[in-house]
């Protein structure tokens, strides 16, 4: 009977959608991104600076999607944006990225969007983009984000020791990968 639950949980409708980013998204997002709860195991481009909704626009006009795209997570109930994920450092000859997510509406925290959203973003990265590869880098102590990438199937592949200082210490960096051949197998369950 348990074994039954668990592959109908698996195949739960998913609660989210994602977009394209539009320029209207860049106010809300600037508030997530000055948020310190919110960005406080994020990268040091958004970490260490402070952004205003003009700030944003510019990334999105800037935005080159041979390069990165960028997406809105949407709660389908409603389509109220509640997070921010993307592919970044893509490349179109080695067939790779790297995935990056975030909940930032603070009341949706803890519902479990993240692992709808890499299963989203795992879709779009293999059957759209047609990638090889996928990377994930995760702040030691950013246990939730860990766990998440983890039960996506995505494996540990290494260290970068003291790489992030955060609160006026040194964090590890776990990096993780995902490749087309685990999709593969992963969807024929």
């Amino acid at each position: 009977m348990a074994a039954s639950l668990s592959k109908t949980s698996l195949k739960a409708p998913l609660r989210i959608y994602i977009r394209p980013m539009r320029l209207e998204d860049a106010k809300l997002v600037s508030q997530w991104y000055n948020d310190s709860d919110t960005k406080r195991y994020m990268s040091t481009t958004v970490r260490g600076y402070k952004y205003s909704p003009q700030d944003i626009k510019k990334e999105i006009q800037e935005n080159n999607p041979r390069e990165e795209l960028w997406f809105m997570v949407c709660l389908k109930s409603n389509r109220k944006p509640i997070g921010q994920a993307g592919i970044d450092d893509l490349d179109f000859l080695d067939m790779r990225g790297e995935i990056f997510f975030l909940i930032g509406d603070k009341n949706e925290k803890g519902k479990g969007y993240s692992k709808e959203i890499v299963q989203l973003l795992l879709n779009h990265a293999f059957k759209k983009l047609k990638l090889n590869s996928l990377f994930a880098t995760v702040t030691v102590e950013n246990i939730p984000s860990l766990k998440v990438l983890e039960k996506a199937g995505f494996k540990k592949i290494g260290i970068r020791r003291e790489y992030n200082r955060i609160g006026g210490k040194y964090l590890d960096e776990v990096f993780l990968d995902f490749t087309a051949k685990d999709y593969k197998q992963q969807s024929k369950k």
